[in-house]
């Protein structure tokens, strides 16, 4: 079987008690093992799900990538990650979308407006994101602005035009949709 060395694991390449030296050892050792070992699936599975890593798999080899960096790509922000609209006026919306180029608008501790705001709608905020953050994420010139009604399958899509959003487009449940800022990106 292909195991990795007795003793050699990532947690032991950390311990505070180990030498520079040993750990150097160690750390050769298991990167020999580690590049030379065959990899099936259910290993690759459980090796790379516990780790905060691009991995992959590719013909029993596992290869590791280095993480693309949120200027590379973007960013999505999933609540809670509050949104400053204007002074005095802080929204939580579910969803942020921030183009690579606008990642100067996040902050350690809120964001200024996103490229897309996505709510999903529920009986105690319906109202308010329809009508007051509809109006809201206008003002603050958010571009596009989703609302999913998972109760009746749709999302509505606004998209600003000049200082207002247009008339809604309505999709239904299962559409693949992308969004303005992000024509690349597939939902």
């Amino acid at each position: 079987m292909n195991r990795a060395p007795a003793g050699v694991g990532t947690h032991l390449l950390q311990s505070p008690a180990m030498t520079t030296s040993a750990t150097l050892q160690l750390e050769a050792l298991f990167l020999t093992w580690f590049s030379r070992r065959r990899w099936n699936e259910a290993d690759y599975l459980l090796f790379a799900n516990d780790q905060n890593a691009l991995i992959e798999l590719s013909d029993g080899k596992v290869m590791l990538h280095e993480m693309p960096t949120p200027r590379h790509q973007g960013q999505v922000y999933v609540a809670p990650m509050p949104v400053r609209l204007r002074p005095g006026k802080m929204r939580e919306p579910d969803v942020t979308f921030f183009q690579s180029e606008h990642m100067d608008r996040v902050h350690d501790q809120y964001t200024d407006p996103p490229d897309l705001v996505v709510e999903v709608l529920s009986p105690s905020t319906r109202t308010v994101d329809e009508v007051e953050k509809l109006s809201e994420y206008a003002a603050a010139g958010i571009p596009e602005y989703w609302v999913v009604d998972a109760e009746a399958g749709v999302v509505d899509v606004f998209v600003l035009a000049e200082d207002d959003y247009a008339p809604a487009r309505r999709y239904a449940h299962g559409t693949a949709l992308s969004p303005g800022p992000a024509p690349d990106v597939w939902v």
